[in-house]
This record gives C-alpha cells, structure tokens and sequence, in this order.
C-alpha cells in the first residue's frame, strides 16, 4: 500500500488490475484528452502492468485506486517521471461512474503528500489539454 485516505487506498498496480485498466482505457470519454490509445486486449494490457517500470526506476509512479468500502477498481492516480522534461507529473484516470464525487481530489492530495512528504520531492506539476 502507498497511501491510504478516509475512503481510498493506493497500491502498486498488480496483474489482476489488467481487465479494470483495459475498460478504463477502453472509454472514449475517459482518455479523451489523455494522447492515449486504448488497449487493444485485455492481454495488451497485461503486458503493459508486467513492462510498467516506474517503481522500480524512480520509487514512485501510477497506483491503482480502490475504494475501502467495497474494494472496488475505482481508477488510477500518481506520479510518473517524466525523462524528457525531467519533471514528476501527477496524473489520474478514473472510471466514468466514479466522477463528480471527489475521488480523485482524494487520490490526488495523497499523492502530492506522499511525493513531497515520503519522497522528498520538491517540485509536482499537472498539465491539462487547454480544451478540457
């Protein structure tokens, strides 16, 4: 576990997540204004969580967000290094259903908090498409 809040717990993506991330992804309405590409399988996306390696280069990356109440897949949130602009970038995806009800507002402070509390990281930046 990376973090834990009130109603949420963030953990290392694990290779159960792959079904959950592959529908998350699938939503067109969810990657909108991500750049990203849906996952072509299921399988796909089972290769992309066993190849996901910003936890063991960095210390740090995209966690899976489950709900305590029920431990359901709600989405992702994180931080990722990003070698070109040498920043840490926070980021988070969640599913449709789970929008408007602050979820990620929550996933998103235990982030920073673990970053620059737990990781020491002085600087965290977030960058949006300017249409969304």
């Amino acid at each position: 576990m990376i973090a834990e809040t009130d109603n949420l717990v963030l953990r290392e993506f694990q290779s159960g997540d792959a079904e959950n991330i592959y529908l998350l992804n699938l939503d067109q309405e969810v990657i909108k204004y991500t750049g990203d590409e849906p996952f072509n399988s299921i399988q796909e996306a089972e290769r992309f969580l066993a190849s996901y390696d910003q936890y063991i280069k960095y210390g740090i990356g995209r966690w899976s967000v489950i709900r305590k109440s029920d431990e359901a897949f709600l989405g992702w949130c994180g931080l990722r290094y990003k070698e070109q602009s040498e920043e840490v970038d926070l980021g988070f995806r969640f599913h449709k259903k789970y929008w408007n009800q602050g979820y990620a507002t929550e996933a998103a402070k235990a982030c920073i908090y673990y970053g620059m509390e737990k990781k020491s990281i002085q600087l965290i930046v977030g960058r949006v498409m300017k249409v969304n």
